[in-house]
């Protein structure tokens, strides 16, 4: 039949578009429901029925919850690395670069709360008897320590730190600005009437002071 040629092509590119459509909306759905009922309040079908879709649909592009949950543990931590190199990229000395990574944490809580909720409720949630799924997610946030691994080596290169470890420095630092922002969540910065700046201040020149090199104190 005349056009049959033509149509085929579209039919086939509006079904892909439908489908990486539904992917996102399944995904959508999934980040509004786990932060308020977490991993173990939702099931397939809840997500099914909030997104208007069918079970199967959601089986064609996840095979299980877990699945899902994986898909958004790293979209979070792909953003947050993302805003991490994207800061440091701006930033001209190792400290600064350090302290920037700071400042992107503290964007990602402000502007994904869905992102940061679902990633705190994994390593709140981590089960080492379900290896093969969680060290996937483990494995994949070991990443975030890399641009801060990078920077401290930088800086004892060129002499503005001190001959530290750098992955204990990075995992220091990143427990600290963790710890900061679950702190921030349940109020208790409003509290004691610490800012964002104020701990930022406080952090940096305590940190700071602790691995300068002595002759650049």
């Amino acid at each position: 039949m005349p056009g049959t040629g033509i149509k085929a092509p579209l039919a086939a590119a509006a079904e892909q578009t439908m489908r990486k459509n539904n992917r996102e909306r399944i995904l959508k759905t999934a980040r509004q429901l786990l932060p308020r009922y977490g991993y173990n309040g939702i099931s397939i079908r809840a997500i099914a029925e909030k997104a208007k879709l069918t079970t199967g649909a959601i089986y064609f592009h996840f095979k299980d919850k877990m699945d899902i949950y994986k898909t958004i543990c790293f979209e979070a931590i792909d953003i947050l690395v993302g805003n991490f190199r994207a800061r440091m990229e701006s930033r001209k000395t190792p400290s600064q670069k350090l302290i920037s990574i700071y400042d992107s944490y503290i964007d990602f809580f402000y502007n994904y709360q869905d992102h940061y909720n679902i990633l705190m409720e994994y390593k709140a949630h981590y089960d080492q008897d379900v290896k093969d799924d969680y060290i996937e997610v483990t494995k994949k946030l070991s990443e975030m320590y890399d641009p801060m691994e990078e920077t401290i080596r930088e800086g004892i290169r060129d002499g503005s730190f001190r001959t530290i470890d750098p992955r204990m420095l990075s995992v220091l630092l990143m427990a600290v600005t963790e710890g900061m922002l679950q702190l921030r969540k349940l109020g208790i910065f409003d509290y004691l009437k610490i800012t964002d700046s104020d701990f930022r201040k406080f952090m940096g020149d305590t940190i700071g002071r602790g691995i300068m090199n002595d002759r650049t104190k």
